[in-house]
């Protein structure tokens, strides 16, 4: 993200948004009345309902459809089609000219990096090899490896070691894509040694107060470390697999150095192991806090504990990071509004759309929404899929958008674009569809696939 992008979002991140409550009448008198409090029950949208004594205000609650596994099914094959490029030049497509997502949008570097990791995840869930996308991946690899202009000229490294590090995270996931579903060790080696390249330059960066920083020079952030640890966990993990990745001493120095910045994580300010709640980032001299949580923030911390918990084959992670996940879907957290993810300037006039970062707000759910996924699978518990079948539904309900910004049926690929808010309120934001509003919308969407129809994981494809 850029250095205006992060100030600007530490700037809408200062105020702590309240959840709000409703009271809501069922019948006559105050027995009949109850305080509406946003909650989740799996498979359906609804509320937990407190009893009060004052029920003069009252107001409508709308529910979302429940979507079938099958219908959700359809709108991220769709939606894959078209993030991936239909050939309708939609803003959310694909560029095989240049080999990004978004064009000239700041954005479009490390968002990018995100697109394909929403790209490969969708295709190993579903055990896709369509030659059309292993053209997007080589395509994107072929024509961005090598970048004069950026920090380092290759690899995909830039000054932002957020950018990088998501980078790679997106070529660790298309390598065990290639070694795992299309069996081809070239590329799956290739991808795998721009990932350990991303990981090595990042580490390689000075620490100021210990911490990875979010740009070289700056302090360290809560995204940027929690990144870092979950690339070096899953590259430890990936290198202690059987088969031609294997190498036990590059797993063990990738295991030290995910051990290393979960260390300073867990003892810095930024985030508290006992609540789940996180900060954005540290000031200068890395004494205080500035920015609450964020639903990626709180997403990638729990996904860096799931990493290692699959790295060190311990399941004490995974209750860490549960606590994350929690705080973050409940109310307390301000990230949720009638069960449906948000992040707090949604709740705002606009829904972010007037904040410097407006192009950076729509790619944080998703990230949210692999985590979850993440943790599921590595857990094989169905705790989430309610609250997963609920951010489904109601992209499906009220976030669908045609090629003019009209609700869309997501009849076609071109009709299936997703917009910003998946929350039926506040009204949808005027951000339109952009390549994070379609990548975060089928994370969502795929974190579903993972789960079969009576609640239980879905067999492997």
């Amino acid at each position: 993200m850029s250095e205006d992008g992060k100030q600007g979002l530490a700037m809408r991140t200062a105020l702590w948004r309240l959840p709000v409550t409703v009271i809501v009448c069922f019948g006559v008198g105050a027995a009949g009345c109850g305080l509406l409090v946003p909650g989740v029950i799996r498979g359906r949208i609804t509320s937990i309902v407190m009893p009060v004594t004052d029920p003069h205000h009252v107001r409508e609650v709308t529910t979302v459809v429940t979507r079938s596994s099958a219908e959700i099914a359809v709108a991220a094959r769709r939606g894959i089609v078209e993030l991936a490029g239909s050939g309708d030049h939609s803003p959310e497509s694909w560029w095989g000219m240049t080999g990004i997502w978004g064009g000239a949008s700041p954005s479009a570097w490390w968002q990018t990096a995100l697109a394909l990791r929403t790209l490969v995840r969708y295709l190993e869930r579903t055990g896709n090899t369509d030659p059309r996308y292993q053209r997007v991946l080589l395509t994107t690899y072929a024509r961005n490896v090598s970048t004069p202009h950026a920090t380092a000229q290759y690899g995909f490294v830039n000054k932002y070691l957020d950018d990088t590090a998501w980078w790679g995270l997106a070529w660790l996931e298309a390598s065990k894509y290639e070694r795992d579903y299309r069996h081809d060790p070239a590329d799956a080696e290739r991808f795998l040694s721009v990932a350990e390249r991303d990981a090595q330059y990042v580490a390689s960066q000075p620490r100021e107060c210990g911490g990875i920083e979010w740009e070289i020079g700056y302090p360290p952030d809560t995204i940027t470390s929690a990144e870092f640890i979950a690339l070096t966990a899953e590259l430890s993990d990936y290198r202690h697999s059987s088969g031609y990745v294997h190498d036990d001493l590059k797993a063990a120095a990738w295991l030290a150095d995910a051990r290393s910045a979960l260390r300073w994580l867990e003892t810095s300010p930024l985030v508290n192991l006992r609540t789940g709640v996180v900060f954005d980032r540290l000031n200068a001299t890395c004494n205080k806090v500035y920015g609450l949580a964020l639903t990626y923030t709180e997403g990638e911390v729990a996904d860096a504990l799931v990493q290692m918990g699959s790295a060190l084959r311990d399941k004490s992670y995974y209750r860490q990071a549960a606590r994350f996940l929690n705080y973050a879907i409940s109310p307390a957290s301000g990230l949720i509004s009638h069960g449906i993810l948000q992040d707090h300037c949604e709740a705002e006039k606009g829904s972010c759309s007037h904040t410097p970062d407006r192009l950076d707000f729509p790619a944080f759910k998703g990230v949210f929404m692999e985590a979850v996924a993440d943790w599921s699978a590595a857990t094989g518990s169905a705790a989430f899929r309610g609250f997963v079948l609920d951010q489904a539904s109601a992209i499906l309900d009220d976030s669908i958008v045609g090629s003019s910004n009209e609700r869309g049926g997501c009849a076609s690929p071109h009709r299936c674009q997703f917009g910003f808010s998946w929350a039926q309120e506040p009204a949808r934001s005027s951000i339109g569809v952009t390549v994070a509003t379609q990548a975060s919308a089928l994370d969502a969407l795929t974190a579903m696939l993972f789960f079969g129809a009576n609640g239980d994981r879905a067999a492997a494809p």
